[in-house]
């Protein structure tokens, strides 16, 4: 058994992201997992260490301020040197030592090599964070992620794009996202009539061409509706799509145990196109968990997309009639989503982040 270190921007109880999915999958093969969630601020409170049902302890620090609000290299100096104290602080109630591997999904963490010396360090870079900050920032954070990636001793990220992108600071590994269940095949020969959306419904919903599709259902696939499940973000939850097509339902946030998966004929992600941190997805964390319950993919934008049989781009032609055929198709396409599926399974990631793990292991000892 080893121990690991997450260092995240996330709060454990946020939807599942590869953070958290790592996290489990250690926990369950028995490793001790302490989970770093997202930092707070001066003034506000950090708790102490609650843990998850399988055992993960919860620790939260503090920073100085917002990542996207450091502005220069003196925010970003002053940052640096008072998460390292705060971190230290919470590092030496944990009694570490030089064989616990840190885990770090923080681009700009590049201090971290103050604190772990001579530990392993793995950084996932999944998200094009610097595009999504403002201009004025983007230098700043650019240099601090440069410096993280280089002080890591491996760099992973789920993205071809991104992994270009960092080819610049360094060699980046393709680690995928898995799915969380294994495949189980959905009741075959019944009539589905119901597309679905699930996660956060925000920015990247490209609303103007769910729009236009929900009327050319309406007169051609009358029976068919969309339903989103999810937290909105910003005003999204008042957009005149969920008012003026009655095709179009919002359901609020749900788990998909919860969602009436047995009348839906796929699950659909209308993602806007020209979004960099949308434009590099290859195939994100939720699609494998909707492919594990044998649900084919409709989508929009992500150009990198994972190309297969069962996703079907609605971009590129008649989108009704590509829905059209996608219900048609639904029963042939179990095949080949439960082929990708078992290939793309937790044990296959533990087993490739294991042998990371050891490559970095042999890097810090050559420190």
């Amino acid at each position: 058994m080893r121990r690991y270190l997450f260092f995240t921007k996330t709060l454990w109880n946020e939807p599942p992201r590869l953070r958290h999915q790592l996290a489990e999958l250690l926990a369950r093969a028995g490793n001790e997992v302490i989970f770093f969630q997202k930092p707070s601020t001066p003034g506000r409170p950090a708790p102490g260490m609650p843990q998850t049902p399988n055992g993960i302890r919860l620790v939260r620090h503090r920073e100085l301020m917002h990542h996207k609000l450091r502005v220069g290299p003196v925010a970003r100096v002053a940052n640096a040197a008072y998460t390292t104290r705060c971190l230290g602080q919470r590092i030496a109630n944990l009694h570490c030592t030089e064989s616990d591997i840190v885990v770090n999904f923080n681009y700009e963490y590049y201090f971290l090599r103050r604190i772990f010396p001579r530990n392993p360090i793995i950084t996932i870079i999944n998200d094009d964070f610097i595009s999504s900050a403002p201009r004025i920032a983007q230098p700043s954070l650019r240099k601090a992620q440069r410096l993280t990636c280089r002080m890591s001793d491996a760099v992973l990220t789920p993205s071809v794009a991104l992994q270009e992108e960092l080819a610049a600071d360094c060699p980046a590994e393709l680690f995928l996202p898995w799915a969380d269940v294994n495949y189980t095949a959905p009741p075959a020969g019944i009539e589905r009539n119901g597309l679905f959306f699930w996660g956060y419904i925000g920015r990247r919903i490209d609303f103007a061409w769910v729009e236009r599709l929900a009327a050319s259902l309406r007169t051609r696939m009358p029976a068919v509706k969309i339903d989103f499940f999810g937290p909105t973000q910003g005003d999204a939850a008042s957009h005149p799509l969920f008012r003026s097509y009655p095709n179009v339902r919002l359901r609020g946030s749900a788990s998909l145990s919860d969602v009436p998966l047995d009348e839906m004929m796929g699950s659909i992600i209308p993602y806007v196109l020209g979004v960099p941190d949308v434009d590099a997805v290859v195939i994100p964390n939720k699609a494998m968990q909707l492919l594990a319950r044998g649900l084919p993919l409709a989508i929009t934008g992500m150009p990198r997309f994972e190309r297969a049989p069962f996703v079907r781009r609605l971009d590129e032609g008649d989108a009704v009639r590509a829905l059209g055929e996608l219900r048609q198709d639904f029963d042939r396409l179990q095949g080949p989503i439960r082929d990708y599926i078992q290939g793309n399974g937790g044990e296959a990631r533990l087993m490739q982040f294991l042998s990371i793990v050891e490559r970095a292991s042999s890097a810090g000892v050559r420190r």
